[in-house]
């Protein structure tokens, strides 16, 4: 037997349950498509891991963390035995347990910001998944992602409450969704989002997302990051995992911006980013815009009517 018979043969041997869903074509797209993930922490080690098991063999990953203490409650690479190893380099021994016949191109560091235009052109991804512990380097990559033309997937648990969207070409941009700067610059969208007065407009973290006061406050004032627990995190991958599946195969329409996936812990169901997102988003790329967050910020009870009304 030739060694392409034999990849192939060990390959629907591997994944022979797939089979009772997926065409061969179908499954074959799988195998040979192309996913660029940033960050393999959190989501992405879920993404990673999901993905693999189902039958994906190319992947790029980007990843300069090392699991910590603080990663046991919900990284799926995070055991007492990998604390202090790269998680990019953990990741990539799972999938290889998983499918040996994998090609994971590991670039252990960081993303930097002014990379972000570069790697996004360099190859032809089929989905491209920033989940770093970066929410402006995200965003950032999420709209230049739908700007090139590749489809993007966001995946944002933030305590009890988690958001999953895919961006299609041709759609609305992660940044107006959001209710950050209108295709703003990383370093805009940073300073943006580092602001106290900025932070403080996401009360729904405290009313959706289970957050006690205490912790809100921390956030805030930039001492504290998002708290989290595994279920959401965990659940919140897997459909962003599930998206990119959709993506691939075609078998299944995505859950596209501006539509997304809201879970909680009392159900899960298909939301929209309303209008007003999406204008405070434009107004923002003026000065004037910026401006009005900070004013709220001073009006508690304007800020609980105006995180009603993005939440």
């Amino acid at each position: 037997m030739d060694t392409n018979k034999k990849n192939n043969s060990e390959y629907k041997f591997l994944f022979e349950r797939n089979y009772g869903i997926f065409s061969p074509e179908e499954q074959e797209k799988l195998r040979n498509a192309n996913v660029l993930i940033i960050g393999v922490g959190g989501i992405g080690g879920i993404v990673a891991i999901s993905l693999a098991r189902s039958g994906v063999e190319n992947m790029t990953i980007y990843e300069g963390d090392s699991y910590e203490v603080s990663n046991i409650n919900r990284q799926i690479g995070c055991n007492f035995d990998t604390l202090g190893l790269n998680k990019g380099v953990v990741t990539k021994e799972s999938i290889l347990k998983i499918n040996p016949e994998a090609k994971i191109n590991l670039i252990p560091r960081a993303l930097e910001p002014d990379e972000i235009s570069s790697v996004v052109h360099q190859e032809s991804w089929d989905a491209i998944i920033p989940a770093a512990d970066n929410w402006p380097l995200s965003v950032t990559m999420l709209d230049e992602s739908i700007a090139a033309g590749i489809p993007a997937i966001m995946s944002y648990p933030v305590g009890a409450f988690g958001r999953v969207c895919s961006y299609m070409p041709g759609g609305p941009y992660a940044s107006e969704c959001l209710t950050m700067i209108y295709r703003a610059s990383y370093d805009e969208q940073k300073v943006f989002m580092e602001s106290k007065e900025n932070r403080s407009i996401l009360y729904y973290y405290r009313s959706l997302g289970g957050w006690t006061q205490e912790w809100f406050e921390g956030f805030c004032e930039g001492r504290l990051p998002h708290p989290q627990i595994a279920p959401i995190v965990w659940i919140t991958g897997t459909l962003a995992s599930l998206e990119i599946v959709k993506i691939i195969t075609g078998r299944w329409k995505p859950v596209a911006a501006p539509n997304y996936w809201h879970i909680t812990p009392d159900g899960g169901h298909i939301a929209k980013f309303g209008l007003s997102r999406r204008l405070l988003s434009r107004m923002m790329r003026r000065e004037w815009g910026r401006a009005l967050i900070p004013a709220l910020a001073k009006r508690p009870g304007l800020v609980r009517i105006f995180t009603r009304m993005i939440s």
